[in-house]
Order: C-alpha cells, then sequence, then structure tokens
C-alpha cells in the first residue's frame, strides 16, 4: 500500500464537509470554512474545500467553495463525501463545529505513512459521560468497543484500498441503516451508529486489517467536543493546548427538514 503515482508535491490536499437533511449544517459548514480561512498562514497556499450537500440548501456562498456536489438527504451523507472526495489527501471533518487554533495548517503534514489518522476513544470518565454507548457483545461472545471516531479523518484518498473502505463504509452503514445487513447477532442499538461499521471494516473484513491507522498526537485537540466542558481554570479538558476543532455534535439536531 501507499505506492502512489504522484510526488508529495504534486498531491492535492483538501478538507471535504457534509451538510444534508437540515439547514444548519450547511449554515455551520460555511462557517467552518471561514473559520479554516481566518486560521491559515498567510504564506501558504490557500486551504481547497469540497461540500456534499443538498442542491436546495445551496446561497450565493456556495460559489466561493471549490468543489460541490450535491446528494441526498440520508443522515450520514458525510460518508458518501469521505468517498468521494476530489483530493488526494483529505482532511474530512464533521460540519457542525469551528476551527480556532493556527495549527489547522500542519494537518496534512500529519498523515506521514499512516494510510488514515483518527481521534481516539479515550477510556476516562469524562470521555465514556459524553460517549455513552461504546460497549459491545460480538456474536461470539466477545467484548469489543468502539475505538475509533468518526469526526475527523484524515486519509489518503488516492490509495485505491482506502477508496474501497470509504466505499465500503459508505455501503454498508446504508444496509445496515435500513435493517438490509445480513450480520446478524450483534446488538440492535449499536447498529445505528455508523462508528460500528467502522469497527466492522476494521476487525472483521481481512482486507483491511493491515490499514494503518495512527492517532493524532494530543487527541482530542483534534475533535474537542463541547460537552467535554472546561476546567475550573477555564483551559479545556483532555487536552494539553488549546483545541483545534470544537465540536458542537450533541447541540446539532439531525432531524430531517425537507424545502
Amino acid at each position: 500500500m501507499n505506492q502512489l503515482k504522484k510526488s508529495d508535491k504534486e498531491l492535492t490536499r483538501g478538507f471535504v464537509f457534509a451538510a444534508s437533511r437540515h439547514p444548519a449544517f450547511y449554515y455551520s459548514a460555511m462557517n467552518l470554512m471561514d473559520s479554516i480561512r481566518d486560521y491559515w498562514p498567510d504564506d501558504q497556499p490557500e486551504p481547497k474545500f469540497a461540500l456534499f450537500t443538498e442542491e436546495w440548501m445551496a446561497d450565493h456562498r456556495i460559489e466561493d467553495v471549490d468543489y460541490v456536489q450535491y446528494v441526498g438527504n440520508h443522515i450520514r451523507e458525510k460518508l458518501y463525501a469521505m468517498a468521494n472526495s476530489p483530493w488526494d489527501i483529505t482532511f474530512y471533518m464533521d460540519a457542525d463545529g469551528v476551527v480556532e487554533h493556527e495549527d489547522i495548517a500542519t494537518v496534512f503534514d500529519l498523515l506521514e505513512d499512516d494510510d488514515m489518522k483518527m481521534v481516539r476513544l479515550e477510556r476516562d470518565p469524562i470521555s465514556m459521560g459524553v460517549f455513552k454507548e461504546v460497549y459491545f457483545e460480538t456474536p461470539e461472545g466477545e467484548k469489543a468497543d468502539l475505538e475509533l471516531c468518526g469526526g475527523v479523518c484524515l486519509y489518503r484518498s488516492c490509495d485505491p484500498l482506502v477508496k474501497e473502505f470509504m466505499r465500503d463504509w459508505n455501503h454498508m452503514y446504508r444496509e445496515q441503516e435500513n435493517g438490509q445487513w445480513n450480520d446478524s447477532g450483534y446488538p440492535k442499538s449499536i447498529l445505528r451508529w455508523d462508528q460500528f461499521t467502522l469497527w466492522y471494516l476494521t476487525n472483521r473484513v481481512e482486507k483491511y486489517k493491515d490499514m494503518k491507522i495512527g492517532k493524532f498526537e494530543d487527541n482530542y485537540r483534534w475533535n474537542w467536543f463541547t460537552s467535554f466542558r472546561y476546567n475550573e481554570d477555564g483551559t479545556h479538558r483532555l487536552v494539553k493546548d488549546p483545541p483545534i476543532f470544537l465540536h458542537h455534535s450533541a447541540s446539532m439536531d439531525k432531524a430531517l427538514v425537507v424545502e
């Protein structure tokens, strides 16, 4: 893996966002792009953005986005977006958040020789208070847990196996979500999460077991949930340095809104 035809200098690098079902996600995605621009160094090429959204949500701001593809109203159009990134190296971010640190400009240098880099759910009381459904039992009676968090993902989208992984993640979750998935025996409640699909692909599908999935250093800096709250001295909990991406996921309603 990682045998790329392009040189590192020729690889395109960009961000991917998805906004469907509710216009609040579109507004948030636009605000997120602006926040990245605000913290992007003037001496670097401008960041590139791809947005996957429903056409009825688009307004004049869509003209400032480098790549736009109109999609349906599935609750996880993010998975389709990740599978169809126009960039060679992609940083996917959930739309419902904001960047608050200039280290965002370093993100594409952090992939190194990994195929993907993700935030991992830590096993501390604060994290477990936010992510309540993490542990589950497999049909074989094994104890398992959802370790990888899909809120952000840095990945080598030009690698054929990584691209296939993203397509499988999208396809399998849609089957899983609508009851067509045929691998029975897992708790029904866990099947609503695309993070379970992520767990299944990385732990049960042979061709993906050797993929190199790294962890961001100072893990939650790259996906700090506002529901983590603050320390008494006003600093952010669970991180050593100020967060790069503040994620408001717990406060966004994903209910379907029709034009």
